[in-house]
């Protein structure tokens, strides 16, 4: 559900440390069933994109706190959100209702979300300190909902069906739900916020707590929708779902490839959140073209998009590393460009706006070289661990996001910017810094775990054929025969 096409987290432990009752129904899912999966992630995106974009220009501009305060509060908020997820994930997947163990949340934890939401999207009287406090505890406890409601949401695709291509086709319905919601939120926030403040070009608090609540009550039939349209086919044998935490751990941390992929991915997803969180500052204030919010903010997942159908296909061919590497070159190149064009020339800024989404087409290449990982590990070793390695992928982007939302606000704040103070060309240099130059240097120092990373197609080839060979009755691999 998140803008930050959160992974399949702790819950793929249904498919690792769970076995599945044979006599459950394979039964094929529905279309019907599909696209309201899908549709839970833009309900999902009603509530994560409204914080992860705006939620920093709320913070400074219509509440008033000082930008440094805004990052910290950003980076503990996220950190203790990642502390949160495995916690809660043991929790659900331990909990047996009879709805189910992950699909009741959609239901019970949708209203709690919602109303945390619009208490985040608002003030109370005070100083600065009283309301830096309320900012504290609402967004905390914000986070902590989203993960009650995200977590078994991405849970649910591994237990609804056990037809393989059905789990893909959930992802995929995922995912461009989650796009969808992005690109749509991107182009309606902004003109809504600035609407609901009284038709002016300055967004006021109670602009953007209307438009919050506005966007959490749409959210709740979407939920509400998952809730109805799925089920819960595949469930765990009891008596085989205990395995030894301290051996898994311990094989995870030692997957070197997979600990360079969570290094990738920090890197990669640090930039991008860090990027979304300032850059309505960079429309506002660089650009002065705050009537153009709903047109520029969809522009890079809208060519994510366009990227990911278009490029992914070369990685068979050209091989997962070399695409990785030339997405990350292609899209920091885009923000370097922007950051030294400079915001005067409104068309250049869009072209290559257009290009950076363009180039963050890797996403779903470097998520993919994740099993790739997984496989390196149990021909190593014999043991496999899915559930826990997909985990640390989910960690990683919950560490990026605390990074991405601090490290843009901090930014803003070591250039002076206050928002009672008129902008001078450092705090204006400083907005193209956290906006263009940090994410750019943030993505190139994907680089170096990428350029460690050992996995070649050749010997990735080589490790499935082990592996085939230890499953086969002949011990033979598929090619062997």
């Amino acid at each position: 559900m998140n803008g930050h096409n959160d992974v399949e987290k702790m819950i793929m432990k249904a498919n690792s440390a769970e076995s599945v009752n044979p006599s459950q129904s394979s039964e094929k899912l529905s279309l019907v069933t599909k696209i309201s999966y899908g549709l839970g992630d833009v309900g999902g995106q009603m509530v994560w994109n409204l914080s992860s974009s705006y939620l920093v220009l709320f913070y400074t501009d219509s509440v008033g706190l000082a930008a440094a305060a805004v990052g910290t509060l950003m980076f503990v908020a996220r950190i203790t959100d990642a502390v949160f997820d495995p916690i809660w994930g043991a929790f659900t997947e331990r909990r047996h209702t009879k709805y189910g163990r992950f699909r009741p949340w959609m239901i019970w934890g949708g209203p709690p979300l919602a109303i945390f939401t619009v208490l985040t999207f608002s003030t109370i009287p005070g100083t600065e300190g009283v309301k830096l406090a309320w900012a504290i505890v609402t967004y905390m406890i914000q986070g902590l909902l989203y993960s009650v409601v995200n977590l078994p949401y991405g849970a649910l695709a591994t237990v609804m069906t056990r037809d393989s291509g059905d789990r893909v086709a959930l992802s995929s319905y995922r995912m461009v739900g989650t796009n969808f919601g992005s690109i749509i939120l991107g182009a309606i926030t902004m003109p809504i916020v600035l609407m609901l403040s009284g038709g002016g070009d300055v967004a006021t608090t109670g602009g953007f707590t209307a438009t919050a609540a506005l966007f959490s009550i749409a959210s709740l039939p979407l939920f509400a929708l998952v809730f109805f349209t799925s089920k819960e086919v595949v469930q765990p044998v009891p008596e085989e779902t205990r395995v030894s935490l301290l051996s898994t751990f311990k094989t995870v941390l030692g997957n070197k490839p997979l600990m360079l992929i969570t290094a990738m991915l920090i890197c990669t997803m640090t930039s991008q959140f860090g990027r979304l969180g300032v850059a309505m500052y960079y429309i506002i204030y660089s650009l002065g073209r705050v009537d153009l919010a709903g047109w520029i903010m969809p522009i890079p997942p809208l060519f994510t998009i366009i990227g990911i159908a278009a490029f992914t296909r070369f990685a068979k061919r050209l091989g997962k590393k070399k695409m990785v590497m030339i997405s990350i070159l292609s899209s920091s190149g885009s923000l370097l460009l922007l950051f030294f064009a400079g915001p005067s020339n409104l068309v250049v800024v869009i072209l290559l706006s257009m290009l950076y989404g363009l180039g963050l087409f890797a996403t779903p290449i470097v998520l993919a070289m994740v099993p790739d990982a997984i496989d390196y590990q149990e021909d190593r070793t014999g043991v496999r661990s899915d559930g826990t390695s997909y985990a640390m992928t989910s960690l990683a982007i919950k560490v990026a996001s605390a990074l991405g939302g601090a490290i843009g606000a901090w930014c803003l704040a070591a250039f002076g910017y206050s928002a009672d103070a008129a902008l001078s060309e450092r705090t204006l240099t400083g907005i193209n810094v956290a906006v263009n130059l940090m994410p750019a240097a943030i993505l190139l120092l994907g680089l170096i775990p990428l350029a460690a990373y050992p996995i070649t197609e050749a010997k990735y080839q080589a490790i499935r054929a082990r592996l085939e060979a230890k499953m086969s009755p002949t011990g033979k691999s598929a090619d062997d025969e």
